[in-house]
């Protein structure tokens, strides 16, 4: 898969998440900074549940694309997929200058409250 055909999955899949978001009562997330309080909030709520491992990786890869998509609004840059290889699963990252950021993967830590949150994580990017 070439950059622009991941760069279209990725923003695909942020739509995805809006719906989701959408699904739960929330107004729709409008890509803006003040929107990441939605996602915030829904990890909590997740983060609450018993969820199993794909569970995890669905709502991680979708909200991640979401936070991703806000990031590239405010900051610039470009997703980034690594293929699979004997050492290492296939990796989602999103690209900005010599900054190397795994949305997904801090989604998925932010699932079990390993995270400050990710309202501040992005707004501590958008400082440094």
């Amino acid at each position: 898969m070439n950059n622009e055909e991941f760069s279209k999955l990725m923003a695909d899949t942020a739509e995805d998440a809006i719906s989701f978001i959408e699904s739960t009562g929330s107004p729709r997330p409008d890509y803006s900074l003040g929107s990441l309080t939605q996602v915030d909030q829904l990890i909590k709520t997740l983060s609450e549940q018993h969820l199993d491992e794909k569970e995890m990786f669905t709502y991680s890869y979708m909200l991640g694309a979401y936070v991703g998509e806000v990031y590239k609004k405010e900051a610039g840059g470009e997703w980034l997929f690594i293929e699979e290889t004997e050492e290492e699963p296939p990796q989602t990252f999103f690209k900005n200058a010599e900054r190397s950021i795994a949305f997904p993967g801090k989604i998925y830590h932010a699932l079990f409250g390993q995270e400050e949150t990710i309202s501040e994580y992005i707004e501590q990017l958008l400082e440094s």
